[in-house]
């Protein structure tokens, strides 16, 4: 596989990105519903790290550079010579041999207070220029320090495990709730009691049109928490779901669907079983073969995994969908739902 690279990003970033790219290859309609975001989850977190260490690394680089200039600049001021301002001699009117001996006097005292001036100053600049230096050399040793430890960093990484993979969005303050991938990409449509009273049914249609089925918040086996037994994607003797092969863009040896057609059969433990329809015309891409092993990942959100099949729909007979009458949006949805409960009570 031809893998693509991050730009600028250390081996550690590049090895999460072949992975994602790996997962997406491996699981082509899977990644729709988020089945590689703890992937690029990692993969964020990466990059954020790394451009924060290099950001650190790049100001203690500036920061020593300036200051190697700003000690430049006081050595040369140090090494000129101190010059002393003279003051002329008055030529005009004749003084007294007292009065310049005075006027002696008083240029010696003067003179005195400017060289203890100049002394001081002198000191005054050498410590500063000693503290610089000090400054100087404890940045450059953070700055090895720190490039040490990117380094380090670099080498000892291994990609996290799946359950420990923190999420990227925990750093922002934000009260609400963020929306899922499957809010994000996917808009619902709802048949109710199909085929049976309570077996409500969601359809997920994708923006690029794909859609996943999946049980409706209101189906009777979310609303009584019933425990399933078995998932069984073989619908007749002849037929079997789960063995459902395409290639191609076209997806070739698709099964075809019908509105009537059966995807599954949901057997539970008190014994209520539940036919699973398609409702839509297309092709079956592929149908959640984890409900095999583990059935009541069906109770689950549709990007964790409770979702029936993903379905290539028919784009000449979408639309017929989405008006239908017995087809519900998300708002006509919500407003069955309020009034089913009213009813009840």
């Amino acid at each position: 596989m031809n893998y693509k690279s991050l730009a600028a990003h250390n081996a550690a970033c590049n090895e999460i990105y072949r992975q994602f790219q790996d997962c997406e290859a491996e699981h082509p309609y899977r990644r729709f519903v988020g089945y590689c975001e703890h992937i690029h989850q990692a993969m964020i977190k990466c990059i954020k790290e790394q451009i924060k260490s290099v950001r650190i690394v790049y100001t203690l680089v500036y920061a020593s550079k300036y200051f190697q200039q700003s000690n430049m600049n006081l050595e040369s001021e140090i090494d000129e010579p101190k010059t002393k301002r003279l003051k002329s001699e008055n030529d005009y009117g004749k003084r007294s041999c007292a009065k310049e001996e005075d006027n002696m006097q008083e240029n010696a005292v003067k003179d005195i207070a400017d060289a203890r001036e100049i002394s001081l100053q002198e000191q005054e600049e050498h410590d500063e220029l000693l503290d610089s230096n000090k400054e100087v050399s404890a940045i450059v040793d953070s700055d090895k320090e720190t490039s040490a430890i990117v380094d380090s960093d670099d080498e000892s990484f291994t990609f996290p495990p799946d359950e420990d993979v923190s999420d990227m969005l925990d750093e922002v303050q934000y009260s609400g709730r963020f929306p899922t991938v499957t809010d994000r990409y996917f808009t619902p449509y709802y048949k109710m009691d199909a085929q049976s009273l309570g077996n409500d049914m969601c359809i997920w249609i994708h923006s690029n049109r794909i859609c996943m089925l999946s049980l409706a918040p209101s189906h009777v086996i979310l609303q009584d928490n019933k425990d399933i037994q078995k998932v069984d994607f073989k619908v007749s003797d002849k037929l079997d779901r789960s063995l459902n092969k395409v290639s191609g863009k076209s997806k070739h040896g698709a099964q075809p669907l019908q509105t009537n057609s059966n995807i599954c059969t949901i057997l539970c433990k008190d014994g209520q079983t539940y036919v699973i329809k398609c409702y839509i015309v297309g092709k079956l891409v592929e149908v959640n073969e984890a409900l095999s092993e583990n059935p009541q990942l069906l109770k689950k959100l549709p990007h964790k995994g409770g979702y029936l099949a993903i379905i290539l729909p028919n784009i000449k007979f979408l639309e017929n969908f989405k008006q239908s009458v017995s087809t519900l949006t998300h708002n006509k949805y919500i407003e069955h739902i309020k009034k089913k409960k009213n009813k009840q009570q």
